[in-house]
């Protein structure tokens, strides 16, 4: 009975080896190793700069959290604060622009694509109770990839602006198939994750003497 077991055992043990070659082998269809995943998470808060048309730079902030254990997708919500409100003048009425939102998802080893979105919104009058109209979308996309724990950078990013009737279901988003009115490359971007800062020494104040 021992040695039937025993035979079992080295059928399993062989069958599992020959499985996870199998598959390493069809990973690496190029004849190198496929570089596994990296165990560093997106998750976090990360900043960088970006430079503007005027030749200025503007700060923009992700928040990035995790969708499940996996590492698979990320989404995001950003601040953009000292962007064009009219999208680089496409839409001069333009007031303020939301949020970005968006996800990450994961292509590689080490690296994500990257998709966005936000709205420049102009306050409608009395006659709408003065709620939000939105007057052009934008998505922002790329690559993102991690260089270390604190570092990512975006590649292949573009800047697509789209039009309200390019929004014909009103979901406030790119219908499938828009081209946007404007398309623009932009620089690569080195994200930094934001660290904890350490508290600074006092300014001793001076007493009066009345």
């Amino acid at each position: 009975m021992n040695s039937k077991r025993k035979k079992v055992l080295v059928l399993l043990t062989s069958l599992s080896v020959f499985l996870l070659t199998g598959a390493w082998g069809v990973l690496a269809e190029d004849g190198q190793t496929p570089e596994p995943w990296s165990e560093l998470s997106m998750e976090g808060i990360w900043t960088t700069m970006v430079p503007t048309p005027a030749g200025s730079s503007a700060i923009m902030s992700l928040v990035i959290n995790a969708q499940g254990s996996d590492g698979m997708v990320y989404t995001c919500v950003g601040k953009h604060p000292e962007c064009s409100v009219s999208a680089y003048g496409l839409s001069p009425e333009a007031e303020k622009v939301s949020d970005l939102l968006g996800n990450l998802v994961r292509t590689g080893a080490n690296t994500f694509r990257f998709s966005v979105i936000c709205h420049g919104i102009k306050q409608a009058g009395p006659e709408l109770l003065d709620t939000g109209e939105t007057l052009y979308m934008v998505t922002l996309t790329g690559t993102a990839e991690f260089v270390d724990s604190g570092t990512m950078i975006i590649h292949e990013f573009t800047y697509a602006a789209y039009l309200p009737d390019q929004d014909l279901d009103g979901d406030r988003l790119p219908d499938e198939g828009a081209v946007p009115v404007m398309c623009a490359a932009m620089p690569q971007l080195p994200f930094k994750r934001l660290p904890m800062f350490p508290s600074c020494e006092p300014t001793p104040t001076v007493q009066s003497s009345q």
